[in-house]
């Protein structure tokens, strides 16, 4: 780097002020600070910060130097000292052995040693003393008193610890041990006596529910070999149709136990038709079974229920689809007077049933109102829209059944079709009500 400097006389082109430092007229000739004040320049950085950090940077570079050249200095000092001192000490380290070895070899030489000389005159002395001190075979031996006083030592800790484990106060270290397993012991037999009190409780419970059980299963096996087998579906069948039958005036009896006018006991419920208001008007016979019949066992009860409760309509009531006998179908007309139908005795939907204890009634008042003027065709109508309707709604029952992913909108459709039929029974139940033709549109 070459660096030259015009320096004017008058005023000093450098001067100090504390830590500020004033330059005026200091012109530098340097090509690399002339690039790189050009360079930052074109970075943004203005020449007076570019000029203040070299500067700066300078000074510390020098500063460093000058540094390191007093450790140096401080360093190749101290090396000479060390040497010196080093050579000293060896010298004098030299000599001092050389005085040690011949004191050494004065006093314990082989000849004329004064230890040596020592230990022959006074040798017979010194083998008494040791015999007397350490001789195995006198018991005053050291060994033999070191092992007298560490016994009588240990006796007296094994002693001492007995006494201070054994005390009742608080000097003793297991005193809290003690009374924290007293207590657990307590606690512990305290909770067994607890759990044995429990535990006898639910052995009392547990005969109970046995005998519980045992006397259930009793009644089950009876309910089997007894006139009262299905009676409880007979029970929830007839709450239900109860229910409908009060709300349309009607009269349901359940007659399960009851023998008819002919002695038998077919058809368990049966329905009077307006009965609530005067005399009925006919009868609706419904047989309810859990279980599936034959076709022909199924119309053999059918037909027994129509004769022997003097019924126009007669319904076969079973617990599920799968109980309608093989070859029939649920919500069908048969011989214009029989329909199967389910209810299902877990969720007692009662619309399948509803629908067709509707369709009946209106059969059955038909048949009593055929002297009336009735539109024939109308009703005839009316009432294929509702079996057609009926059908389609069992159909989406069963879709239900089989088919969750579209569980949704197959009950929506099931709604919509119930809707339906119960439209169109209303207007079989209005033409046969008033016995008026069914106006045009």
């Amino acid at each position: 780097m070459e660096a030259a400097s015009t320096l004017p006389l008058r005023p000093p082109p450098v001067s100090v002020h504390g830590a500020t430092v004033a330059i005026d007229g200091l012109t530098v000739r340097d090509e690399r600070l002339a690039h790189v004040l050009e360079r930052r320049a074109e970075q943004g950085v203005s020449t007076e910060e570019t000029v203040t950090a070299a500067l700066e940077i300078g000074a510390r570079v020098l500063d460093r130097e000058a540094t390191g050249a007093e450790v140096d200095f401080v360093k190749h000092e101290f090396a000479q000292a060390a040497s010196e001192v080093e050579r000293s000490f060896s010298d004098r380290a030299h000599a001092v052995g050389e005085a040690l070895g011949k004191r050494l070899e004065e006093f314990l030489g082989e000849e004329g040693g004064s230890m040596g000389k020592a230990l022959d005159t006074h040798s017979e002395e010194l083998a008494e003393v040791v015999a007397v001190h350490f001789g195995g075979d006198r018991a005053t031996a050291v060994q033999h008193q070191l092992r007298e006083v560490m016994a009588k030592q240990l006796q007296e800790s094994r002693d001492a610890l007995l006494r201070q484990f054994s005390a009742e106060d608080g000097h003793n270290p297991l005193e809290g041990f003690k009374s924290a397993v007293v207590r657990e012991m307590r606690t512990t037999r305290e909770g067994h006596d607890t759990l044995i009190e429990k535990l006898a409780g639910l052995q009392g419970e547990v005969k109970l529910l046995r005998a519980a059980r045992e006397s259930e299963a009793e009644l089950d096996a009876e309910r089997d070999r007894g006139t009262g087998k299905g009676r409880t579906f007979e029970q929830q069948a007839f709450d239900v149709i109860e229910e409908l039958a009060a709300g349309r005036g009607d009269v349901a009896h359940h007659v399960g136990d009851e023998r008819s006018a002919s002695g038998g006991k077919r058809g368990d419920i049966v329905i009077e038709l307006d009965a609530a208001q005067g005399p009925a008007r006919g009868r609706i016979a419904i047989d309810a079974k859990d279980e599936r019949l034959s076709k022909n066992k199924a119309w053999s009860v059918l037909n027994g229920a129509l004769e022997e409760r003097d019924a126009g309509f007669a319904i076969l009531l079973v617990t599920s689809d799968d109980k309608v006998p093989a070859g029939r179908e649920p919500l069908h007309e048969y011989e214009g007077d029989k329909m199967i139908v389910s209810l299902d005795k877990e969720t007692l939907d009662p619309r399948p049933l509803e629908l067709a204890y509707r369709y009946a009634r209106c059969r059955c008042l038909m048949m009593l109102e055929s002297e009336l003027e009735v539109d024939a065709a109308g009703v005839r109508t009316a009432a294929e829209e509702a079996l057609s309707a009926l059908r389609d709604a069992q159909r989406i029952r069963g879709s239900l059944t089989g088919a969750s992913n579209s569980v949704k909108s197959a009950r929506e459709a099931l709604d919509a079709m119930v809707a339906r039929v119960q439209a169109s029974i209303e207007r079989v139940e209005a033409l046969v009500g008033t016995g008026e033709p069914e106006p045009e549109e």
